[in-house]
């Protein structure tokens, strides 16, 4: 089977020269690419060709096709995804794998004029996000519906975010499966390097709640020599910087994670809404002892992770301050982390994509 894979602005990561960075749609696909290649004959990537990138690169039996776009936050994705429509025009492949809701509508459009199947993975509901102004967010749900209803099936990562979906959009698609993300999990070490350290790991932008650990962790007592590292780039950056105190550091991207999270003492993830985020993932494979919005992440309040509201500062600086404290609590936390992440299988995901497929 030979498998189109659309809307990942980047692969491989770090060849990106954009200054808006890229995100958890990008990692997702390395990551599929990675463990999928085994499994087809051919998968074929269109995605933003840059400066120091080829139009054409071929690795075994995996296909790049880099094509031109349109810098600026609006004009980049539509841009590209125009592009890459014209280019898989031009290409043969049995099956389309859509992500997100612009690349969903070209990949409809592809699936009619070429008549292959279309799976589309949504990564998150477009209308609803805070950086869209009222006329786009009208547009957008209303793209939204017509795209998932006009697909073969839809992926979604968690029972979370299929509830999510029906909630935001009023309707479940036809066909649709929860194929959660899986992890390579001998990558990451629970061994801890006793560093002080509280680490965020993500896109900086409204929907990550970024904000609302910045304001908890520095009403700390500072006497308590803890560091929050923030991982991670995006267009909120110089706002968080502003209201950051000397103790909070800004790192950019890093492809050291797994080093990273060893330096970690407590992950926070703060996130106002997600599907399944891989930076979860390598948390609690890394064994670490995490806080998390109740958003319907895979986690068991005080057993795995604290589980707090969303834009609370108060509960995130409460439960920080707790674990903090709490050396125990930290090491079940950690324990049973590590566990809960051993049931995130990439080979299991490819085999729920190649069912679904076929």
């Amino acid at each position: 089977m030979r498998l189109l894979i659309l809307g990942s602005k980047e692969y491989p990561l770090g060849t990106s020269d954009d200054k808006i960075k890229s995100g958890g749609m990008e990692v997702y696909t390395q990551n599929f690419v990675e463990y999928a290649k085994e499994r087809f004959k051919e998968i074929i990537i269109i995605t933003r060709k840059f400066k120091k990138t080829e139009s054409f690169e071929k690795k075994d039996n995996v296909v790049i096709h880099r094509v031109r776009w349109i810098s600026g936050f609006y004009l980049r994705n539509p841009t590209f995804n125009f592009f890459s429509f014209l280019k898989a025009l031009k290409l043969e492949y049995d099956v389309i794998l859509a992500q997100g809701i612009i690349s969903t509508l070209f990949g409809i459009a592809l699936s009619r004029i070429k008549n292959k199947k279309i799976i589309s993975r949504p990564a998150g509901i477009a209308y609803v996000q805070p950086q869209y102004f009222f006329l786009i967010k009208f547009l957008l749900k209303k793209l939204e519906k017509f795209a998932y209803s006009h697909v073969q099936a839809v992926v979604f990562l968690s029972k979370n975010e299929k509830e999510e979906f029906e909630r935001k959009l009023g309707f479940l698609p036809r066909k649709y499966a929860i194929i959660p993300t899986g992890i390579d999990i001998e990558k990451f070490s629970e061994n801890s390097k006793g560093s002080r350290n509280i680490t965020f790991i993500g896109r900086l932008i409204n929907v990550k709640g970024v904000k609302y650990l910045i304001k908890a962790f520095c009403k700390l007592d500072k006497k308590r020599n803890y560091k929050l590292i923030i991982v991670g780039d995006g267009p909120q950056r110089k706002e968080l910087e502003k209201i950051a105190c000397r103790e909070v550091f800004f790192t950019g991207w890093r492809s050291d994670i797994p080093e990273i999270l060893q330096a970690t003492e407590i992950f926070v993830l703060p996130s106002l809404s997600e599907g399944l985020p891989v930076a979860l993932l390598e948390a609690l494979a890394s064994g670490k002892a995490c806080i998390v919005t109740d958003i319907g992440l895979p986690v068991k309040n005080y057993f795995n992770a604290i589980v707090v509201p969303p834009k609370d500062v108060e509960s995130l600086q409460k439960a920080i301050l707790k674990l903090i404290n709490d050396k125990k609590l930290r090491k079940k936390l950690s324990h049973n982390a590590r566990r809960s992440a051993e049931k995130f299988s990439w080979k299991k995901c490819i085999e729920e994509y190649e069912k679904l497929m076929s």
